[in-house]
């Protein structure tokens, strides 16, 4: 899978900090640097990670945060994926391998936040999509998000893990009332948790000309949907894409940090969509039983205990 991909950050126009952190990479640990320029990256068999993290926290402990938790990620992944027999590689290891990695994250941050005084409480989001066999497997953990643009189209694809969302849910609050509550901020599942943590699953099949958006608050708190929608449809290169974006989110005051991570699907390998098909979400794990999920996390422990 061929992929175009370029990633944007900056500290905004009101913090002194940019606790924002970003991470592309195939899972066999190549890592671009930070503010490379667009390139070409194939993503193989062994899968091809793209995530972004928000941190929260005093001084510079939010930094801390964003980046532990995506290096806590990466290095599980990188260390154990390798690990599994080819047999082993199939969608239901999958899913299972990146909610492992996805919970160690938090206790990673966990870890560090209590052996540093001045790190305390310090946690972060993540969103992380996983690209393997033509299909976009994410994990979220608060609010920053993934959209995909197809057909003239944007849809979210991970759900705020937020209060304002919970009351939406609950008919208390609407969309429109959500944008501006004092609240809107307050997340409710975050990296580095002193409780278990709540990973939202979730697969999308991709196909050719999708265009995988990974992002901050700091640009979806700003930028309307359909704003981000309009700059996607606008045929520029995933750079100037991003670029557009930050400029629209500084236009309208960017009071946080804004965090980008644009992925173009071009690649002949992947299927065409039909003239009006668009997004479906799917539960990854509605089709596993509760004795084959039991069983597969019974032997990825064994595996992954027998790794460390």
């Amino acid at each position: 899978m061929l992929i175009d991909y370029a990633a944007i950050t900056h500290p905004g126009k009101v913090r002194k900090n940019n606790e924002d952190a970003y991470m592309v990479s195939t899972l066999d640990g190549e890592e671009p640097p930070i503010n490379a320029p667009p390139r070409t990256r194939s993503a193989t068999e062994s899968g091809m990670l793209a995530a972004v993290a928000d941190g929260m926290g005093g001084a510079a402990a939010g930094e801390i945060a964003s980046r532990e938790g995506l290096a806590a990620v990466a290095v599980f992944l990188f260390g154990h994926w390798s690990l599994l027999p080819k047999e082993a590689l199939n969608e239901s290891t999958l899913i299972h391998v990146l909610k492992h990695a996805v919970e160690e994250a938090s206790q990673a941050v966990l870890r560090y936040s209590d052996s540093e005084r001045g790190a305390r409480g310090m946690g972060s989001t993540l969103t992380a999509a996983l690209l393997w066999g033509g299909h976009a497997y994410l994990a979220q953990i608060g609010d920053s998000r993934a959209y995909l643009y197809r057909n003239k189209m944007l849809a979210q694809l991970t759900t705020d893990q937020t209060l304002v969302h919970e009351m939406i849910t609950s008919g208390t609050l609407t969309a429109e009332q959500a944008r501006v509550h004092p609240q809107r901020n307050m997340i409710t599942q975050a990296l580095g948790c002193p409780q278990p943590i709540v990973v939202a699953l979730g697969k999308v099949a991709l196909r050719r000309g999708d265009r995988l958006l990974l992002c901050s608050d700091g640009l979806h708190g700003e930028v309307s949907d359909e704003q981000i929608r309009e700059a996607l449809e606008g045929g520029y290169s995933s750079r100037r894409t991003l670029e557009i974006l930050l400029e629209k989110a500084m236009e309208h005051g960017a009071r946080d940090n804004v965090t980008a991570l644009l992925l173009a699907l071009d690649d002949v390998a992947l299927p065409l969509p039909g003239p009006q098909e668009t997004v479906e979400v799917q539960d990854p794990t509605a089709n596993l039983t509760m004795r084959s999920r039991d069983g597969l996390m019974g032997k990825l422990g064994r595996m992954l205990a027998g790794a460390k």
